[in-house]
């Protein structure tokens, strides 16, 4: 019982983690880029008024209103 608990919290831990972040690199005509897990460059472009995000499961950059949140 005990290590299935744990099981799933380190599941839940795994998928809770935060999933997008918002990239390092906002700046110079949003052009966006970030490193994927594995540890390449991904580089994206996003248009004026929004924010640049990275999803880490997917390794895919997105766009989002500067008021939004990365999800």
């Amino acid at each position: 019982m005990g290590r299935f608990a744990l099981f799933l919290l380190a599941a839940a831990l795994a998928f809770a983690a935060p999933i997008a972040s918002s990239s390092s690199a906002y700046a110079g005509g949003h052009r966006c880029a970030a490193k994927t897990m594995s540890g390449k460059r991904t580089v994206w472009s996003c248009r004026a008024g929004q924010k640049c995000c990275f999803d880490w499961l997917a390794n895919k950059g997105a766009c989002v209103k500067a008021s939004d949140v990365c999800i």
